[in-house]
């Protein structure tokens, strides 16, 4: 009638404490002693848990950040670097293909604690807002003119 079977134990986390044993069959003894193995959760099991997963989680970071390579970027900009900043506003409009996607030029005053951006027009207005750092691109002046900037 739709019920869903319910194990006594997490599955999931049951299948980190023990190993399976290498024998092929179970007898109805040694699959109790397998089961009440995995339930008693003791001390050293739990800790075996906790380093296999810590270990699967930094394989897995090692994994993403291999096959990401090229397209993960680490922009660490410079107080006066000249930035574009994501509009993020758009992102979930019907229109979006007309509207720009990237609002700037805008000066890099300083990176805050937390790792954010505050940002100045480049008429020297600062920002109330803080900007993260994935929401900023680099600009690069299609000129060889200088962009003054007063000074804040």
């Amino acid at each position: 009638h739709g019920m869903e079977l319910i194990f006594p134990f997490d599955l999931v986390e049951g299948t980190f404490l023990v190993a399976l044993p290498g024998q092929s069959e179970f007898t109805t003894t040694d699959l109790i002693a397998w089961r009440a193995h995995q339930l008693q959760k003791r001390q050293e099991d739990l800790n075996d848990i906790k380093k296999k997963v810590l270990k699967a989680r930094y394989k897995s970071i090692r994994n993403f950040e291999e096959y990401f390579h090229d397209s993960i970027k680490d922009y660490d900009f410079d107080p006066g670097a000249l930035v574009l900043v994501c509009n993020s506003r758009i992102e979930y409009e019907l229109n979006q293909k007309t509207k720009l996607r990237y609002l700037g030029p805008m000066v890099v005053l300083h990176c805050t604690k937390g790792g954010s951006y505050v940002l100045v027009e480049v008429n020297g207005s600062v920002s109330k807002l803080h900007y993260a750092a994935f929401h900023l691109i680099p600009y690069f002046l299609r000129s060889e003119t200088k962009l003054s900037v007063p000074q804040i």
